[in-house]
């Protein structure tokens, strides 16, 4: 077992590096924690945004519409200059501006800071308060009786409640989100310390002495597979322990946890497979960093592991799944919003498991093609 020794002590020489990502993840999983918890949907109110409104025309529904873009946001004071308009929102004094013309009928001018989100927002506030006008007028109320009649309208408050699927108030499990970015750091630990461990293999003089050994080079192979084997086994071991130590019983007492950890493994067996990969051509440390940099944020942006991937666009989503990273993801959605299974639900744990085996596979033997392209 010459060869296995040897690789657990260069494991043991970069087990600084392995204990340096394990404080980053456990840090940045402290953090998930306390400010996602206690924060759930009782607790959502709307935001309030700082614009100003310029009423020209100083009609009845100009003032109402003030007044209720009052009740939701802070409003701001400022001249009807072109300029000045320009310079609070230059300075962001100010998100908005809405311009209430002469003659006001529904349409209005506004200026906006440009590619803000918060303009959508109240672009959507001011169409849902002259749609319920128009409606009203429609309904035949006017003057006075109007205006009561969708302040009525808008003290109505609807009660919310989440459909309660997983037995966690129909969010996510709280550990869900630290399995949703353990893909990057079980592929970065993994990669970066047997890439540093297999380019001492890969040197000449080494390879020359292990070629005139007696041991065959098909028993160097095996326990080469075997101290890669064992390393992740101890990587994935070691990611496991850090939702038992931060969730406690909550963990322990799913009945999904099996399959966390089963997708867990999955994905650790396809970074084995692409640190083997990259060890097969890479001779320096230096691009041994460069490629698992690109290829760890490259999939965890693209994947759903720092973004979810509810909020990537279709394109990305379909690009994403020619990436073993999306299909972890696809599962541990699944396991994070669901208590029990549909069948088709059941297929697609199946199906993303199974792609990443068949992913981990396939990578091996691209390995082992450029190992002996490069060997020779």
């Amino acid at each position: 077992m010459t060869v296995f020794k040897y690789f657990l002590r260069m494991a043991k020489r970069n087990s600084g590096m392995m204990f340096l990502y394990f404080a980053i993840f456990l840090t940045i999983s402290l953090c998930v924690q306390f400010v996602t918890e206690g924060n759930g949907m009782e607790n959502f109110q709307e935001e309030s945004l700082d614009l100003a409104v310029i009423d020209r025309d100083g009609g009845e529904l100009a003032g109402e519409l003030t007044a209720y873009l009052g009740r939701r946001h802070h409003l701001v004071q400022i001249a009807d200059d072109t300029d000045v308009i320009q310079e609070e929102l230059f300075y962001r004094n100010v998100q908005y501006v809405a311009i209430i013309p002469k003659g006001f009928a529904g349409e209005l001018q506004t200026v906006k800071i440009p590619g803000a989100n918060s303009a959508f927002y109240v672009d959507w506030q001011i169409n849902q308060f002259l749609s319920q006008i128009e409606a009203l007028k429609a309904a035949g109320y006017a003057g006075e009786e109007l205006y009561e009649k969708a302040a009525e309208i808008e003290a109505v408050k609807s009660e919310v409640k989440l459909l309660d699927k997983n037995g966690h108030g129909g969010a996510a499990a709280p550990y869900a989100y630290m399995f949703q970015y353990m893909p990057y750091i079980i592929f970065s630990i993994i990669c970066y310390v047997i890439g540093y461990i297999m380019l001492g293999f890969r040197k000449k003089d080494v390879r020359r002495r292990m070629n005139c050994a007696a041991m065959p080079p098909r028993r160097q192979n095996v326990q080469l597979v075997l101290g890669h084997l064992v390393l992740g086994v101890g990587v994935w071991a070691v990611c496991m322990l850090l939702p038992v130590l931060l969730y406690g019983k909550n963990f322990l007492k799913d009945r999904h946890m099996p399959l966390y950890m089963a997708n867990a493994f999955a994905v650790t067996l396809v970074s084995l497979a692409i640190s083997f990969a990259i060890s097969a051509v890479v001779r320096r440390d230096v691009i041994i960093s460069g490629i698992v940099n690109v290829l760890s944020l490259g999939m965890s942006f693209t994947c759903g592991v720092f973004v979810s991937m509810d909020v990537l666009g279709k394109g990305i989503r379909t690009f994403a799944q020619f990436l073993p990273f999306y299909w972890y993801e696809s599962v541990n959605q699944i396991l994070a919003m669901n208590g029990s299974f549909t069948a088709q639900q059941q297929w697609g744990i199946c199906k993303g498991m199974g792609i990443q085996a068949l992913f981990a596979i396939a990578i091996v033997c691209v390995g082992m093609v450029l190992d002996r392209y490069v060997a020779e």
